[in-house]
Parts: C-alpha cells; sequence; structure tokens
C-alpha cells in the first residue's frame, strides 16, 4: 500500500539545522509517510546524517542531485515518489506534530483544492532590523486563507512559504514541475498553476516553524532576488490580463508613480502591456511624464467602466489604503483593480 503522502525534502549543507528537521518529521501523528531527501552536492556533513536517520527509519530514502539546485532536486524527488499527495519541506525548518495529519485530512476531504498550505510561524524572533521584513512578509501570507485571497493577491508576493505546502502529484502531469531559471521556482509554479484554475488555500493553523538565517536561499541567490519577483509577475500579469480578464475599450493605468512603480512599469512594457497613464495622490508628481504618460490626481481617476488600475506603489501599508479607497469610489478588486505591490 502506497504511504498517505511523500516529503520531498532537498537538502544543500543544512549539517547544522537538519538533524531537527528530521526528528520534527519522525514525530509526525501521521505515521504513513515517506521521506525522499535528495542530497544537491552538498560538502559538509549533512549527507551522512541523513544516512543515520535512513539506516534507523525504512521510510526514509536517500539520493543524490542527478542535476543541480533545488528544483531539479524537487522535479527529481517528485518523479520517484509513491504517493499521490506531495508535502514539501526544507532541511531548516520545523513541522509541527500534526501537519501532516491535518493537511492530509483536508485534502482527501475536498477534492477540489489542489494545494494546500498551512500559516506558519517565524524563528528565531527577529533580532536586528534587516529581519524584520522578513517578519512582516509572513505576517501578510499568513493573513491569505481562501482560495478568492490568494487568486487576488498572487502579484503581490509569493503566497505560501514553499515548505509548508502540500499538493496534489497529478498537478505536475497536467501542468509540469518545477523549472530552472534565473526566478523564484516556487512562486513561477505558483502563478502557472493558478493560471490553469487550480484551487489553492492556506489553514489558519502554524504547521510549520520557518527558519530565517543570513545564509538561507532566499537570501543569498538572485533567482530570489526583487527584481526576479517582479520579472515573473509581469509574465503572469500579461497572461491573466489576455486570458482571463476582458478590458473592452478599458485602458490601464498605474497607481503610483515612485521607483518601484517605475521599474515595474518598465517590465510591464516589456511584456506587451500597453499602460496609458499614471496615478499618484502626491501632488508634487501631478503634470509630470513617465515616458511621456501622464501622472494624473486622483481626483481625475476615470469611472470603472472606463479603466483598470494596478496598483503599483511600494511603500508598506500604501497597497491597503489605496485598496480600501477605489472600493470606496466603487471600483471592485479582480474585475476594476488589482494590487501588484
Amino acid at each position: 500500500m502506497p504511504p498517505q503522502v511523500s516529503i520531498v525534502l532537498p537538502v544543500r549543507n543544512e549539517e547544522k539545522f537538519v538533524e531537527e528537521c528530521l526528528k520534527s518529521i519522525l514525530q509526525q501523528t501521521l505515521t504513513h509517510w515517506e521521506l525522499i531527501a535528495v542530497d544537491d552536492h552538498s560538502t559538509d556533513e549533512s549527507h551522512q546524517i541523513l544516512e543515520t536517520f535512513a539506516q534507523r527509519d525504512s521510510r526514509v530514502r536517500i539520493f543524490k542531485n542527478p542535476g543541480n539546485g533545488i528544483s531539479d532536486c524537487l522535479n527529481f524527488a517528485i518523479y520517484l515518489a509513491k504517493s499521490s499527495l506531495i508535502a514539501r519541506m526544507d532541511g531548516d525548518d520545523l513541522m509541527e506534530p500534526k501537519r501532516l495529519e491535518i493537511q492530509v485530512d483536508h485534502l482527501d476531504k475536498n477534492k477540489k483544492v489542489g494545494l494546500i498550505a498551512s500559516q506558519v510561524e517565524p524563528f528565531p524572533k527577529a533580532i536586528k532590523t534587516q529581519r524584520k521584513g522578513y517578519e512582516l512578509y509572513v505576517q501578510w501570507t499568513n493573513e491569505i486563507l481562501t482560495p478568492g485571497e490568494h487568486s487576488i493577491n498572487r502579484f503581490v508576493d509569493c503566497p505560501f512559504a514553499h515548505p509548508s505546502i502540500i499538493f496534489r502529484k497529478s498537478l505536475i502531469d497536467c501542468y509540469g514541475g518545477y523549472a530552472n531559471g534565473m526566478f523564484p521556482e516556487d512562486f513561477e509554479l505558483w502563478l502557472r498553476w493558478m493560471g490553469h484554475g487550480v484551487v489553492m488555500e492556506k489553514l489558519p493553523q502554524v504547521l510549520l516553524k520557518w527558519r530565517d538565517h543570513p545564509k538561507r536561499a532566499s537570501r543569498t541567490k538572485l533567482s530570489y532576488a526583487p527584481s526576479a519577483f517582479q520579472k515573473v509577475k509581469a509574465k503572469y500579469l500579461r497572461q491573466w490580463l489576455e486570458e482571463e480578464f476582458t478590458l473592452g475599450k478599458r485602458i490601464i493605468l498605474c497607481w503610483g508613480a515612485g521607483r518601484v512603480a517605475r521599474e515595474f512599469f518598465s517590465l510591464l512594457k516589456k511584456e506587451g502591456i500597453k499602460i496609458s497613464g499614471f496615478i499618484d495622490p502626491d501632488p508634487k508628481k501631478i503634470n509630470k511624464q513617465i515616458a511621456t504618460l501622464p501622472i494624473m490626481p486622483i481626483e481625475q481617476i476615470p469611472s470603472p467602466k472606463q479603466c483598470f488600475i494596478l496598483i503599483l506603489a511600494g511603500a508598506r501599508g500604501v497597497r491597503k489604503k489605496t485598496a480600501e479607497y477605489l472600493q470606496v469610489h466603487g471600483y471592485v478588486v479582480g474585475h476594476d483593480f488589482l494590487p501588484l505591490a
């Protein structure tokens, strides 16, 4: 009988954390699982630690990455998986004891859901200013729970903590697996799957402790840089506008004229998205131009029937205030405007 869930675990130089991670997996209340750990060319003691656990527990299977990098690790592990459900895990994080039990049960009872994530708890607590942004991001993603919320916020940032998710293996066969490139492999996959209508949601429970440290990939690799996220957003936004939203005669306007908005605008332009102008509440920017396009005050915004607004303002808190302003004036999120930054 196949395991109820296959845990895929890429490991690269995680000797400091991987033993604690493995212990958290062994303590799961759902016991009928398999762990496929793929060593991504580690140069420390990670492989030896994995081998020790494999010798103790037959559910633990250890392999070496035939390719290079996390996408190759994950695709290889998924190919070897015996279960129809795939749980992600990273070697520096910790599962809460009931994580697998709760998420597998949810997928068993909700056949239309293709991917289920959970809320996460960041640790250790931020002690430096540079890590405060990470905690703010975790707070944001923990607030996004329903499929509708994920769909609307998909272009703001990656809406899931990657190691918190479980998805149906059949999605790989239908829509492809992790891609290689200079982009965040998980965010690209979620946007691609959402573009095909895959239902994704998040449970309102903390089922994963998500470790932050200076050497984690999201802090050190160029594929997780802000510019890499913006390029992926622009690509799939174009597809969304073309395939899922009929603009008719409405023009597209960008809310925000600051640095973040200007940089994103250049990417939208490269993707062939035609922008007709900018909106900004700052009176100092009014009547100026960006690439020959006008910056207009909020009082001159056309009606919802005439325009579609992309919120590009990058300052914290501005996105929420902007959305509230538009909704008060009759604009509907997902139909008349969309947050992007």
